[in-house]
């Protein structure tokens, strides 16, 4: 039985790769630039610091290279080594990248730093910029919320339909909005951690506000919970909203972490603001009891302490395809007609030195298959 689970897995995997493949042609992409008129203003949106953003925007930086958007990209690579989404686009703005696409240097926003208001004026009254690079599910509420005509692309909003952004995977509802949709990647990701440990009982920490149980996938936690009949114990922690508050969300997941080794047989990791050096620490309660540790995040949880990852965040693939959707939108189609939806492969990755402190044996038909294998914790 354990077999045919896990070749379902890797029959997935196999599956959701076909979807991959239009977004990495480029060259097809490539054609009837001399149909655009005049440069095209870009700004961005984060609804915070989080790396799954600044590596997306990357991507969309490096899917627009291949297509032939954007072009004399030297010196970027030591600039996207900074981990920093203001220093990229410093370069980006600073550089002259493309005859089609401007990046415009007081365009760059992070709701944490800067007042919505700032934002919403700018957009509606000053209507200076043609498309806003928007990540998050904050961000891309923020900005679409009212009426203007400035383009909204969202990315990396866990689920833009349940977070109010665009009314289904199929239209957004706006002419100017779009955002990326994968409506079952988390249901993809819980069912093959389920189907991996067999867990009877599943703990999780989370905010429990609207938009935090949308990109802690409360609602796929319970409906599989229902299905499988496993108990979920959970308990709630206030995300900080300033660098001050910190010390206290750790002290709130620590203890959240402490009472949960005691009292499940599993942990699903849900995004946080948690940052992965300190992970190790955190998580040591489960490395004591022997709680197997999955993280909802992906790899770099996995470098840093987690179990293992069947990771649904294709940073690389989703900017592809989020270069050739901005592109269509240079050519003249609105983002309303544009595709949202995109599925990528599952990556799998596991922590050899996690694995051995928790005596966890993976199926052998899963080992083969693994991505990545990180030998130790925070190193590679």
């Amino acid at each position: 039985m354990r077999k045919l689970i896990i070749m379902s897995i890797l029959i997935l995997c196999c599956f959701i790769t076909t979807n991959v493949i239009y977004a990495t042609q480029a060259n097809d992409y490539d054609d009837n630039k001399d149909s655009i008129k005049g440069t095209w203003r870009i700004g961005y949106c984060e609804s915070e610091h989080f790396t799954m953003y600044t590596d997306t925007l990357v991507h969309i930086i490096y899917g627009l290279e291949e297509m032939g958007w954007v072009n004399n990209l030297d010196g970027f690579e030591q600039v996207v080594e900074t981990g920093d989404s203001k220093t990229i686009w410093n370069w980006l703005s600073s550089n002259d990248i493309s005859p089609y696409i401007e990046f415009v240097d007081d365009a760059y926003y992070n709701l944490w730093e800067t007042d919505e208001i700032e934002i919403v004026n700018r957009i509606k009254k000053q209507d200076d910029i043609d498309i806003m690079i928007t990540m998050g599910a904050l961000a891309g509420v923020k900005l679409t919320e009212f009426e203007h005509n400035t383009n909204i692309f969202v990315f990396a909003a866990s689920n833009a339909v349940l977070s109010g952004i665009i009314e289904s995977a199929d239209d957004s509802g706006k002419d100017n909005v779009w955002a990326h949709m994968d409506e079952d990647r988390f249901e993809r990701q819980l069912r093959a951690f389920y189907d991996i440990v067999e867990f009877e009982r599943l703990g999780i920490v989370y905010e429990d506000s609207e938009i935090a149980r949308v990109f802690s996938a409360i609602n796929e936690i319970e409906t599989l919970a229902k299905e499988k009949g496993f108990e979920i114990v959970e308990y709630h922690v206030d995300e900080p909203n300033r660098p001050e508050e910190f010390p206290r969300y750790y002290q709130e997941v620590a203890e959240a972490y402490n009472k949960l080794s005691e009292q499940v047989d599993a942990v699903f990791v849900t995004v946080s603001l948690l940052e992965s050096e300190k992970l190790p620490e955190l998580f040591q309660p489960f490395y004591d009891n022997k709680i197997p540790i999955f993280s909802q995040l992906g790899n770099i949880e996995v470098k840093h302490g987690a179990l293992m990852t069947v990771s649904v965040m294709d940073e690389v693939n989703v900017g592809r395809f989020g270069a050739y959707n901005i592109i269509q939108c240079l050519k003249g189609a609105k983002p309303r007609e544009l595709e949202q939806t995109f599925q990528s492969s599952p990556q799998i990755a596991l922590n050899v030195e996690v694995a051995n402190i928790l005596d966890f044996k993976l199926p052998f038909e899963l080992v083969i298959v693994v991505d990545e294998a990180y030998q130790t914790i925070g190193g590679e």
